[in-house]
């Protein structure tokens, strides 16, 4: 059994009220509950994290626990609607002390569709599609390649430089200091009630899309063109139909770009799940009188910039104490007033809707050759309600098409516009 304690951003996570990521895959053939099982029971090995539950201790210190005997559970549905299964995943609550955080669901028609839900202090969107991915292998009968022995964790530790200024770590000292000596109450009860209030407020909706071969080449050829890389056109273009779909609004230009610090960390998780996301918010304002392309070439030399300079700003955070870790979800969530914390949320713009979107572009995702009982039709994700920013995208390319996830708020985002969107997105790149 192995134990590890959850500070930092982590612990915020398993905090949070709509901390769950979604991905699913259909594949065009039909497979059972119990080949599933086994297939995940391979995988515990490489993915330790997915045999975890969460153990508090009397001083409200959080810790992983991995135990080998605790299975991830696998449901199965026979529900026909596959966006009513997502968004109750996005509502499910894990039972964090009993475990395990992550579950699968087997939807079984003249094909089969794989739902992975997984909480996000223990997972990023790559870690569910490095699961995926392991799944298929597992199913077509080939070997899981096995190099970590030991969990990493993205920690101050693992981190090839040291987080935060001098300045700022004077003053989280000090805030450290103060908040130590207080008693900070996140009680199980209070966590139900602050997710049972977050949605009765918040309504997702989820429309899945992908562009065919064809347009897939010609945009990622266009992309290479003009000497940028295919995240930064479609930032771009989503950027340009927010102008011209939306009507523009406080933060309009504020966009959440995720990246992943896998290569980057001292210790290396290689394709093992676990949390290791960075974001930048890069200030992108589409300037109509210059070309798309010009615009695209101004905004990937800002977020080349941010991503340089600023890669590990977001762990800056883990140098916090857990209690005002605590304090600041419980001040978000509505569950306490504290002044201080009132003032870092506003900075952090933790208190507004951004009204364009995050993306997270999980690049080209390369399954094996002998896939051919196991065909992957299309693959879907990361799926997440972000209460910050108005539209969530997750992206990535399979089987040489391009395939989007949009999850948002029905009540700030109208459908009919998210609809348009697609057609307006091939438009620019079929127009330049």
């Amino acid at each position: 059994m192995f134990k590890k304690e959850i500070e930092g951003k982590p612990r915020m996570l398993l905090r949070r009220p709509n901390e769950n990521v979604v991905m699913y895959g259909v594949l065009e053939t039909i497979i059972s509950k119990n080949v599933l099982e086994k297939s995940i029971l391979f995988l515990s090995d490489k993915h330790k994290l997915l045999n975890c539950h969460i153990e508090t201790d009397k001083e409200n210190k959080v810790w992983y626990v991995i135990d080998k005997n605790l299975l991830p559970e696998v449901n199965t549905s026979k529900s026909k609607d596959i966006n009513e299964i997502l968004i109750n995943e996005l509502k499910h609550r894990f039972d964090f002390e009993k475990g395990p955080l992550i579950r699968f669901t087997l939807l079984n028609q003249t094909e089969t569709t794989i739902i992975i839900n997984c909480n996000h202090s223990i997972c990023d969107g790559m870690s569910l599609m490095y699961l995926f991915k392991d799944v298929i292998k597992i199913l077509s009968g080939e070997k899981i390649e096995i190099k970590q022995k030991v969990p990493v964790f993205l920690e101050p530790d693992n981190i090839p430089q040291r987080l935060g200024n001098p300045i700022s770590r004077f003053f989280i000292n000090l805030i450290n200091r103060k908040w130590n000596k207080k008693t900070i109450n996140f009680s199980n009860q209070k966590y139900q009630e602050m997710h049972n209030n977050f949605w009765k407020e918040h309504k997702p909706q989820i429309i899945n899309f992908k562009f065919s071969k064809e347009e897939t080449t010609n945009i990622i050829s266009q992309c290479k063109q003009n000497n940028i890389t295919v995240n930064t056109g479609l930032v771009t273009a989503f950027l340009y139909v927010e102008k011209k779909l939306f009507k523009q609004k406080e933060y309009s230009n504020k966009v959440l770009i995720t990246d992943d610090l896998r290569a980057h960390l001292k210790n290396q998780p290689g394709e093992s799940i676990g949390y290791f996301a960075s974001a930048v918010r890069p200030n992108l304002k589409y300037i109509e009188r210059k070309t798309f392309w010009e615009n695209s070439q101004i905004f990937q030399k800002k977020i080349k910039r941010l991503l340089e300079k600023d890669l590990f700003a977001s762990q800056t955070i883990d140098l916090f104490t857990p209690k005002f870790l605590d304090t600041i979800i419980l001040n978000i969530f509505g569950q306490r007033e504290d002044k201080l914390a009132k003032i870092l949320i506003k900075k952090a713009g933790m208190d507004k809707i951004n009204s364009t979107f995050a993306i997270a572009n999980l690049g080209l995702i390369k399954m094996s050759t002998n896939l051919e009982k196991f065909k992957i039709r299309s693959l879907f994700g990361p799926v997440v309600l972000s209460e910050t920013v108005e539209k969530y995208l997750g992206v990535l390319t399979i089987n040489n098409e391009l395939h989007f996830s949009i999850c948002f708020e029905e009540n700030l985002v109208n459908q009919e516009s998210i609809f348009k969107m697609k057609k307006l997105i091939l438009q620019i790149f079929n127009d330049n």
